[in-house]
C-alpha cells in the first residue's frame, strides 16, 4: 500500500526525507508516484511526480537539500485504483475560503464511486477514489460550516464511512492543522493481511542536548529552541522509539507539535 508521513512542529525545523529510503524502511516497492508538501500560512509548497523516487532527480535533490517549515506531509504511491499519471499523484490540493487544503490517502475503497458518485463544486481530475474521497470530503466541511457543525466530527463520521468500503488512512492539512484519520492497512510482510494498525503516531519533546530527530530516511534538526515539540505520523513506526498505533478509525487533529483534538 502506499506511505503517508506527517510532521507537525512548534517551530520551523529543517527536515532532510529521503522517499526512496523512506520506502525501503517500510518493506514496500512504491514506485507509482511520489509527492511532498510543506505548508505555510494559507498556500503550501508542493512537489509531485507520477514516478518512482527512486528515479526523480528532484525527490534526490529535496532530500539532499531538506526544506524548512513546521508542517510537512509525504507520499508514495502504490497504486491500486487509477493508472500512474500526475493528475492521480498525491497530494491532491484544492483551494477554498482562500485556503490550500492538501490530502493524502493510503487505502482502496474502489465502491466509493457507487455510494457518492459525482461531487457538485469540487470535481475530480484523476480517476482514483482518493481524490474523490477529497472532494466529497470538503463538500461534507461546506455543509458543517454552513451549518455550525462540529469540524472533527463531520471528518471523523465521513472517515468512518470511506472505512465501510476497505482499508482507509488519510491526512488532510490546512491551515496550521493536520487531521489524521486511520482504519486498517495492507501489511505487504504479512501476504497483504489486511489489519490494524493503519496509523502510527510519535511525540517528541527536543532538549537542547537532544536537537535532532534522526531515522531511516529522515532527518530532523528542529533549530535553535530547546523547547520544540514534534509529532510525527507514519503509516509505520520509523524509528526504534515508542509509537502509538491508531486505534481503529481514530481521528486526531495536530497543530504547532501538539494534539489539540481526538475521536475514537
Amino acid at each position: 500500500m502506499c506511505e503517508l508521513f506527517a510532521l507537525s512542529a512548534k517551530y520551523p525545523c529543517h527536515i532532510k526525507l529521503s522517499l526512496a529510503q523512506f520506502v525501503a524502511q517500510a518493506g514496500s516497492r512504491n514506485i507509482d508516484g511520489w509527492g511532498l508538501a510543506s505548508l505555510e500560512g494559507n498556500d503550501a509548497y508542493i512537489y509531485r511526480e507520477p514516478i518512482s523516487a527512486q528515479q526523480s532527480f528532484l525527490a534526490r535533490f529535496l532530500a539532499h537539500e531538506g526544506i524548512n517549515g513546521n508542517m510537512v506531509l509525504s507520499h508514495v504511491r502504490h497504486c491500486t485504483v487509477g493508472d500512474i499519471r500526475l493528475a492521480n499523484t498525491h497530494p491532491f490540493s484544492r483551494e477554498w475560503q482562500g485556503q490550500n487544503h492538501l490530502f493524502m490517502f493510503n487505502g482502496d475503497t474502489p465502491d466509493i464511486f457507487k455510494l457518492f458518485g459525482e461531487t457538485k463544486r469540487f470535481q475530480v481530475m484523476g480517476t482514483t477514489d482518493a481524490e474523490l474521497a477529497f472532494c466529497v470530503l470538503l463538500e461534507r466541511l461546506i455543509v458543517a460550516k454552513t451549518n455550525n457543525l462540529n469540524i472533527m466530527d463531520s471528518i471523523h463520521t465521513f472517515g468512518c464511512e470511506l472505512s465501510e468500503l476497505g482499508p482507509c488512512n488519510f491526512l488532510y492539512a490546512v491551515g496550521s492543522r493536520i487531521y489524521a484519520f486511520a482504519s486498517r492497512r495492507r501489511y505487504s510482510a504479512e501476504g497483504g493481511k489486511e489489519r490494524e494498525p493503519g496509523l502510527w503516531r510519535l511525540s517528541r519533546q527536543c532538549k537542547e542536548a537532544q536537537t535532532d530527530i534522526v531515522a531511516p530516511g529522515i532527518q530532523v534538526q528542529p533549530g535553535a529552541k530547546v523547547d520544540q515539540q514534534v509529532i510525527l505520523c507514519a503509516s509505520i513506526p520509523i524509528t526504534e522509539e515508542a509509537w502509538q498505533p491508531f486505534l481503529l478509525n481514530e481521528l486526531i487533529c495536530i497543530s504547532n507539535g501538539r494534539l489539540i483534538d481526538q475521536r475514537k
